[in-house]
């Protein structure tokens, strides 16, 4: 039933705990194959998984996942994950960071709604507990997205997302010439045939306590982030996904928004450094 993609680059520190979260889906039997795409590391990274393919994970060597490996010279995430995408034979794909864990029952909640609802192409999901909030409205249980929606809250994050694999030979592949919001640059596509829809529950563990954009306003990379965000948004418009005006109103609501978490990261680093 799925394909899990896993693009690692030098992460040794992480890849056994993500590969462990995996081994102990309540569901490991809907994993048809695991595709490791090894993006030129030159840390143990290769040396780790190789260990994990043959001895398995669990008690008694029971949990063994079906782990392919594939070395390629470094070319960022995106590559990577196109990588995995050209290997995939499962009806779905769903990807996985190196450094992120699922929930254990992650893979049964997503596949179970999948055979209720074959028409879903994208099924995302949340990175904490508790409900969906966009603008006035709130969502605390399985509910469609929009385009507008996601234009509006970033809120598909790449470890959380499952695939209809025929449908991604349709929406192409990542754009290996970005390294930010590239993630945006894709799922967006999905909307084409509006069967995106989102699961409002922590499906994911992230990052080991990283991060990610749109948490508390705070990113490593927010300028190149917003950059991304209003390249991506310029697509849209130029494809006739969006109105002008609405193009308009996101390109203002995304410099606020950039404005304001300047703001807030400058505080948080000001506090650290006070510590």
């Amino acid at each position: 039933m799925f394909s899990v993609i896993i693009p690692v680059y030098n992460a040794e520190k992480t890849i056994e705990k993500t590969l462990n979260s995996l081994a102990g889906q309540t569901r490991m039997d809907w994993i048809e194959e695991v595709i490791i795409v090894d993006d030129g590391s030159t840390d143990e990274t290769a040396k780790l998984v190789k260990t994990y393919q043959r001895r398995g994970s669990g008690k008694n060597n029971e949990a063994k996942l079906p782990i392919k490996y594939i070395y390629q010279k470094n070319a960022g995430p995106s590559s990577a994950r196109n990588t995995g995408m050209q290997q995939a034979t499962g009806e779905y794909i769903a990807f996985v960071d190196a450094d992120d864990e699922w929930q254990l029952d992650k893979l049964e909640k997503q596949g179970e709604i999948l055979k209720k609802y074959v028409q879903i192409d994208l099924l995302c999901g949340g990175l904490e507990e508790g409900a969906l909030r966009i603008l006035n409205r709130t969502y605390d249980t399985l509910c469609h997205i929009s385009l507008k929606d996601y234009c509006i809250k970033s809120i598909i994050f790449t470890s959380t997302v499952v695939i209809k694999r025929e449908r991604a030979k349709e929406a192409g592949e990542f754009n290996e010439n970005m390294r930010y919001a590239e993630d945006m640059n894709y799922y967006q596509r999905f909307f084409r045939w509006d069967q995106v829809y989102y699961l409002p529950e922590k499906l994911v563990s992230y990052g080991s306590g990283r991060e990610y954009y749109g948490q508390n306003g705070l990113s490593s990379h927010l300028k190149e982030m917003h950059e991304g965000r209003q390249y991506n948004y310029g697509i849209l418009r130029k494809e006739g996904q969006i109105s002008s005006l609405f193009y308009i109103l996101m390109i203002i609501f995304g410099e606020i928004k950039y404005f304001r978490r300047r703001c807030l990261t400058n505080r948080e680093r000001r506090r650290y450094h006070n510590i």
